[in-house]
């Protein structure tokens, strides 16, 4: 896998946890005395990337404290904190300038996969692939559950046993869909590109 960046959006609450967090974001929620993202960046700065990005929110600042300027197995990690909540798609507007091709995970979720097979999983006319994981029910998200591969693309399918897993691999056409404004990845641009067959699947 050719050098990338790794993002990691962390700006979540964590509302439906709160009394779990002693006033703190979701992602800093600790078990075993330790951050759970620090967890996932120990988990995936074993692979080759030039820069691990925090983009913060809510309490955005204890994790910059923590994290920013910090280097985790030689990857430098950069912090940058949103002064307007602008949803998990418009959040990656500030970094249109700054990166290339990324991998983007959620900062309260461990979906521990081959992120070179992901890489590798991308089409040459896709913008980006997707890691499923088999839908068990869950509703969290109606947009992406019901989805299937065909040809190595996601598609919607009324029996489709798959839901999405939260870990993405983008290329930097990515940003032709991210706008300066309150936007939600899951909800309104992954399925529009969906319905392209701009997505692949793995």
């Amino acid at each position: 896998m050719n050098k990338l960046n790794l993002v990691i959006l962390a700006g979540g609450k964590g509302s439906r946890i709160k009394k779990f967090l002693n006033n703190d974001s979701k992602p800093m929620a600790k078990f075993n005395n330790k951050n759970f993202i620090e967890y996932i960046i120990q988990n995936f700065s074993k692979y080759n990337f030039e820069n691990i990005f925090i983009l913060t929110g809510y309490k955005g600042n204890n994790i910059i404290k923590k994290f920013d300027k910090k280097k985790y197995n030689f990857v430098k990690i950069k912090c940058l904190n949103e002064k307007k909540l602008l949803g998990t798609g418009g959040a990656l507007f500030s970094l249109k300038k700054k990166i290339n091709d990324f991998i983007l995970i959620n900062g309260d979720t461990i979906f521990d996969i081959n992120l070179v097979d992901l890489a590798s999983s991308l089409k040459k006319e896709d913008i980006g692939s997707i890691a499923l994981t088999k839908n068990k029910s869950n509703n969290s998200n109606k947009k992406l559950n019901n989805l299937d591969i065909s040809n190595n693309k996601i598609v919607y399918s009324k029996n489709g046993k798959y839901m999405n897993g939260g870990i993405y691999y983008f290329k930097k056409k990515i940003f032709r869909y991210i706008k300066n404004k309150h936007l939600s990845l899951e909800d309104e641009i992954i399925p529009k590109l969906i319905e392209k067959k701009l997505i692949s699947g793995k």
